[in-house]
């Protein structure tokens, strides 16, 4: 699709030529599939392509954008651009994009997700796992999603490059009770590695445990975190190390590097690794991507950097940009040396907690915020669960939660799920000490 690089390309030589000082394009063309289900029923099913260019521009320190599709009123969208960016404020923190000529890895796409026909098979061997674990009539709904995608990249300060990214994404709930709930998710770049019905079960195991739930009592508590809800939890952490959110003020690392952050057993890794839904060669600049470790044994060790942010910090960009700002692609946690069951085993009088919702900060700067629960919530008892509850909220503070990290599991899951857990992360269980829950009604 040669003829796909020279449009993206002539999108970038004509905004140059109406007055654009850089410019970047990018052109995706992407296969997409979507199936949604409820009431254990697939509800629809659909498929479609599109291209989609994205357009950046800078014109005295002005940063605008656009989107077109099927490359349709170029012109007219360029010069509109153009236009924007005159009457457009000053950006301060925008030092330029990324120069030079770069070599990139090797995309790795499953191409048998692009030639994938029947994806509903994948959603009833889910469902039907989630009834095997929680009985028949429970009911189970959610969504699947494919995508292939051929990107071609172009800016006008040198960097030139395409990539192939391939990714499938499975979500469901399972309700046992109208009050007895629990989610499960599969994520993958590739089918040989996607196994919804682990979702399914996990789904219809968690409904079956939360029947009957009880109101939780408020107070402080040893919380066992499964790896969907510490997805979410890490993500926010990952996304206070951007340095533009250092930059205005808006993270718990600000004037942190070089320093603990929290135990030695706590090593945090931005990586857009072949094997996550976010895998990709080069940056929103054309930088190539790569893997940061953010956080070493505790200590943290940098800010993720576009190439402006890496200017005003006199540091190189990590391959994380956002144009304006940087953020994580995929964030990992290295994994512990207990078991999942060691965990809970640690725990006298506790909670396990799988999943959350409406999580919001009071003070970004100071890290203060709460985030409801959903799903099961499970009081543990000398390392058993005793007690399904509900009506409780984390209501905490980003750094104590880090410093009170007292347990990672071997065992790690690929999550990712549009309402929290975003970006994705590669997840184990965790145990924190010391969570203080309050009631959330």
């Amino acid at each position: 699709m040669t003829d796909i690089l020279g449009k993206t390309e002539e999108i970038v030589k004509k905004a140059k030529k109406l007055g654009a000082e850089e410019v970047i394009a990018r052109t995706t063309f992407g296969k997409y599939k979507q199936v949604r289900f409820s009431n254990n029923q697939v509800d629809i099913t659909v498929a479609w392509n599109d291209y989609v260019t994205d357009i950046t521009l800078a014109r005295k320190k002005r940063l605008v954008a656009t989107q077109i599709h099927d490359f349709r009123d170029v012109d007219a969208s360029i010069k509109q651009l153009i236009g924007l960016a005159k009457v457009s404020e000053e950006n301060p923190t925008f030092g330029g994009f990324a120069k030079g000529s770069f070599s990139y890895a090797k995309s790795q796409p499953d191409k048998k997700l692009e030639d994938l026909e029947n994806p509903a098979e994948l959603v009833f061997g889910a469902i039907d796992a989630a009834e095997k674990e929680a009985g028949s009539k429970v009911d189970s709904g959610g969504i699947l999603f494919t995508k292939f995608e051929d990107v071609y990249q172009v800016s006008s300060e040198g960097p030139v490059g395409t990539d192939r990214r391939s990714a499938i994404e499975f979500s469901i709930r399972a309700f046992s009770e109208q009050e007895a709930s629990g989610h499960g998710v599969e994520c993958s770049s590739t089918l040989k590695n996607f196994k919804p019905s682990r979702a399914g079960a996990k789904a219809g195991e968690i409904a079956k445990l939360a029947r009957s739930p009880k109101v939780g009592d408020e107070g402080v508590y040893d919380v066992v975190f499964d790896p969907l809800i510490f997805g979410s939890i890490i993500g926010q952490w990952a996304g206070m190390a951007s340095a533009f959110n250092v930059l205005v003020q808006m993270s718990v690392f600000v004037d942190k590097l070089g320093k603990k952050v929290g135990p030695k057993t706590v090593t945090l890794k931005d990586n857009p690794a072949a094997y996550s839904v976010s895998q990709r060669v080069f940056d929103d600049e054309g930088v190539p991507t790569k893997g940061n470790v953010f956080i070493d044994h505790g200590v943290l060790k940098t800010y993720l950097h576009n190439t402006s942010t890496a200017r005003i910090f006199k540091a190189k960009t990590t391959g994380n940009a956002g144009l304006v700002a940087p953020g994580p692609w995929n964030v990992e946690m290295e994994p512990g040396d207990m078991s999942k069951d060691e965990l809970f085993e640690d725990v006298d009088n506790g909670l396990y907690l799988t999943n959350t919702w409406y999580t919001r900060f009071q003070n970004q700067a100071k890290g203060d915020f709460s985030t409801i629960p959903r799903d099961g919530i499970f009081l543990i008892e000398k390392g058993r669960i005793k007690q399904s509850l509900k009506d409780l909220r984390i209501s905490d503070n980003v750094l104590t939660m880090l410093g009170n990290v007292a347990g990672i599991s071997k065992e790690r899951q690929h999550v990712h799920w549009w309402m929290e857990a975003d970006p994705p992360s590669l997840s184990p269980y965790v145990l924190i000490k010391n969570v203080h829950m309050t009631k959330s009604r």
